[in-house]
């Protein structure tokens, strides 16, 4: 009896562990989906020789003009770097974060103080004007990726701004990953919680053409792996029955993440029991087979919500910019030994979905009538694609983001544009 009893409590001491080491497998499980959505998901690349990472880093020096050293590019190059959450309405956000190079508060990443915005003494009228509040959008380049946070393009543009004895409080909401129908719905939303600004400033170009998924979708980068967290379930108004305990323990089993890493299950099922189907946004649909065929129908989309835009920016009397951003597949000769975006100059997909995409645009933005300027309110269009077409040094920081002296030369261009007059 003695015997069998102790048995039994071993059982159950067993079973006690083995199941705090199944929710332990499975939360670890949980965590690195979760890593890896927030990642993109993108395979590690292949590590660098010796040899090519000093040339690499050399040529961060050269980027930043000096401004950081062989031995500070090693140490806090990654932490100019984004950090990313979930956020209502654009599903993909910035997490607020603080750190000496980089600061995120409420999703917002910080920008330059101006030194022009004062209160005016009794006699200075023109003193402390009313400050022009500026809004910018874009993706990880407008966020400023690889960047402190004062050499970012809004930072940039408050710093012309002072230099020029005008007051402006610049807001930056790029995101990394966002694109330009997601930068819509951002903005939209921000105009029912905020007063709408004087002016709001557009980058983009990189983003649709590399993540022709979300473009031709019309849906954030993310959604694919996000689905997985969201199973699909049947039509509550009209399936009302109610599952059995074996269906529901399917369901629950099918769903654990560890048994998908061990390779014990396919991963979520349908309510059919087929399995999901992945997909990836930076792939187009099947159906478009051919990279013009891509181009033509990201373009196309693109300009669907730029006119969108433009009549929101009417309705609400605020003049918006659009400018269409550089990229180191057009219009850019990299100097002699520069490597920082051979990424994005060798032939694959992204490449050539820039190659063929670009001329599009730049067609686009050749035949508006407006210019800078031209205009009271309304989307006004500028084509900055070949701005580092003479630069002397390296504007990029990587394979697409750019060095602090490249964000100044694209926030002077923009802050000539904003402030012109008609």
């Amino acid at each position: 009896m003695r015997y069998a009893v102790r048995m039994v409590g071993n059982i159950f001491v067993t079973a006690i562990f083995i199941s705090l080491a199944g929710v332990s497998l499975e939360l670890v499980a949980r965590v690195a989906d979760g890593l890896r959505a927030a990642s993109g998901g993108n395979v590690a690349p292949t590590p660098l020789s010796k040899e090519k990472m000093d040339q690499l880093i050399r040529n961060l020096v050269t980027a930043f003009d000096g401004e950081f050293t062989y031995e500070q590019i090693l140490k806090d190059f990654l932490l100019m770097y984004q950090q990313l959450k979930y956020k209502p309405w654009i599903q993909i956000g910035n997490a607020d974060h603080k750190n000496p190079y980089s600061i995120v508060v409420d999703g917002v990443r910080k920008t330059l103080d101006s030194t022009t915005c004062r209160v005016p003494s009794v006699n200075e009228e023109n003193a402390g004007a009313k400050p022009k509040v500026v809004w910018f959008y874009g993706g990880s380049t407008m966020y400023g990726l690889g960047v402190p946070w004062w050499d970012t393009i809004p930072s940039k543009f408050v710093d012309e701004a002072n230099q020029n004895g005008a007051c402006v409080i610049a807001v930056n909401f790029g995101v990394p990953f966002h694109f330009s129908r997601q930068e819509a719905i951002y903005f939209v939303s921000n105009l029912m919680k905020e007063r709408a600004p004087d002016a709001v400033i557009f980058l983009d170009g990189l983003n649709d053409l590399v993540f022709p998924g979300s473009s031709i979708r019309s849906e954030p980068y993310f959604t694919p792996r996000l689905e997985r967290f969201v199973p699909p379930t049947g039509n509550a108004t009209m399936d009302r029955t109610v599952p059995s305990f074996m269906s529901r323990l399917s369901s629950f089993v099918g769903n654990l993440h560890m048994l998908r890493w061990l390779g014990l299950s396919p991963g979520t099922q349908l309510p059919n029991g087929e399995e999901t189907v992945a997909y990836s946004n930076e792939e187009p649909p099947k159906e478009f087979l051919t990279d013009e065929q891509v181009a033509h129908a990201v373009v196309d989309r693109y300009v669907i919500t730029r006119n969108f835009i433009s009549k929101i920016c009417e309705s609400y009397e605020t003049k918006c910019f659009q400018f269409l951003q550089p990229v180191a597949a057009v219009d850019y000769i990299p100097q002699e030994g520069e490597i920082v975006t051979i990424e994005a100059r060798e032939p694959s997909n992204h490449t050539k979905l820039l190659l063929a995409g670009y001329p599009l645009m730049k067609e686009i933005f050749k035949s508006r009538d407006a210019r800078c300027g031209a205009m009271q309110k309304g989307l006004e269009y500028a084509d900055f694609s070949s701005i580092f077409r003479t630069y002397e040094g390296i504007p990029y920081v990587d394979y697409a983001h750019y060095a602090p002296r490249a964000n100044k030369l694209i926030a002077t261009e923009m802050f000539r544009c904003v402030f012109a007059k008609p």
